[in-house]
């Protein structure tokens, strides 16, 4: 059914969504507020994904109890109350409410989108439509963050009507999207204790690191054109939305990708997100600036889409949502903590640590990991070991 799939890739559409929408408008925000500290202003980009950590848990106990439609229909409705709401509360309190509101749909959300996909599709087709669920998740990340800032370039309230796009997505889901059989409910509760295999530990851990170390492309890009002084202002303009470009072409050719590399996808993945950090650190040039976000957004987002692939696979014949739950929550942990480690790691091994020497730490890392993954990979290709596809 085209409708089916076109019905969950609408909810993968939302996620990144959630967060992107307010990243122009923060400016606009703290005027808005100016008895409010800086820094507690950009907690309406980051509670956000604070509350998606519980919640997200929170879906994983919940599919063992109602059924994943019901728990979407709670979600999208706390996602679209949250969403729009945030944009007419007259004090900053308010507005930090309703947008942990929001995180907590799209908490309850995030991890069903994956596990719908794992319930309904299976193999070669379970990869292509994760590879599409990442890449309609990022295009959201594409568009929404300049279309708020046009929107809101007046009033930055006005840009929060952008979450109106929720309650259609709500019924459009609701009407196309089938319950799953009876069975895998069932079946989920009575093995809940192996939903969560070992495998899923470790990609959550690699989850955590990666995104640890790769959010510096988020939170710097404009604090390292400063420091350089010979890139190009639109560098800082359209830098992110080039990464986020490259994920969204990674998740349309995921499975073709994935299919011809198999688990060569690993060291590839790392090797060009290297690739792409090593450009950004030391070109000079603004274009070869934008080929490295482009690259970092590339390698980057194979990697994301082969470990939600690897996590529904690991989980076999059961629900995938709590599993998918601890995946997810490794990327939100990350990206809470990407700022402190760069904050705080550098200065306990530099005398005098600033941007570029973080940008240079990334690149290591993605480099390292990469020609490490190499051997790594060769040894599990030797065992016939975690199969991809």
């Amino acid at each position: 059914m085209k409708f089916k799939r076109a019905a969950i890739l609408s909810l993968s559409f939302l996620t990144i969504m959630s967060t992107d929408i307010v990243a122009p408008l923060v400016g606009q925000i703290s005027a808005s507020f100016p008895d409010v500290n800086p820094t507690l202003i950009k907690l309406t980009i980051t509670l956000p994904s604070l509350m998606m950590i519980f919640f997200g848990f929170i879906a994983s106990q919940l599919v063992s109890v109602i059924s994943k439609k019901a728990i979407l229909a709670i979600g999208l409705s706390l996602y679209t109350i949250g969403g729009i709401a945030a944009g007419w509360a007259q004090t900053f309190t308010g507005h930090l409410i309703l947008r942990a509101v929001l995180g907590a749909g799209t908490g309850l959300i995030i991890p069903l989108v994956t596990s719908l996909i794992a319930d309904f599709y299976k193999g070669k087709e379970r990869a292509e439509m994760i590879g599409y669920s990442f890449s309609v998740s990022h295009m959201g990340g594409v568009i929404a963050p300049p279309l708020a800032a046009w929107i809101g370039v007046h009033d930055w309230r006005s840009a929060f009507y952008i979450y109106g796009v929720a309650p259609l997505i709500f019924l459009f889901s609701m009407l196309f999207i089938p319950k799953q059989p009876g069975s895998m409910n069932s079946e989920a509760g009575t093995n809940r204790k192996d939903s969560i295999p070992h495998l899923v530990i470790w990609l959550s851990i690699a989850s955590f690191f990666m995104v640890v170390m790769f959010f510096i492309i988020i939170t710097d890009i404009p604090f390292l054109i400063q420091a350089k002084q010979t890139l190009a202002p639109y560098v800082a303009i359209f830098g992110l939305s080039v990464s986020t470009f490259g994920s969204t072409i990674s998740g349309l050719t995921f499975s073709r990708v994935c299919t011809k590399l198999k688990k060569w996808t690993v060291p590839t993945g790392l090797l060009i997100s290297a690739v792409g950090f090593l450009l950004v650190t030391f070109t000079e040039n603004s274009a070869i600036a934008l080929f490295g976000l482009f690259c970092t957004g590339l390698g980057l987002g194979l990697l994301i889409a082969l470990i939600l692939l690897l996590t529904t696979n690991a989980v076999g014949s059961n629900d995938s949502t709590a599993a998918l739950a601890v995946v997810n929550s490794a990327f939100s942990v990350g990206i809470f903590v990407s700022p402190f480690f760069y904050a705080i790691v550098p200065g306990l091994f530099f005398t005098h640590p600033d941007i570029l020497l973080n940008f240079q730490l990334a690149s290591c890392f993605f480099l390292g990991a990469g020609i490490i993954a190499i051997p790594t990979v060769q040894f599990f290709m030797k065992n016939k070991s975690l199969e991809i596809i």
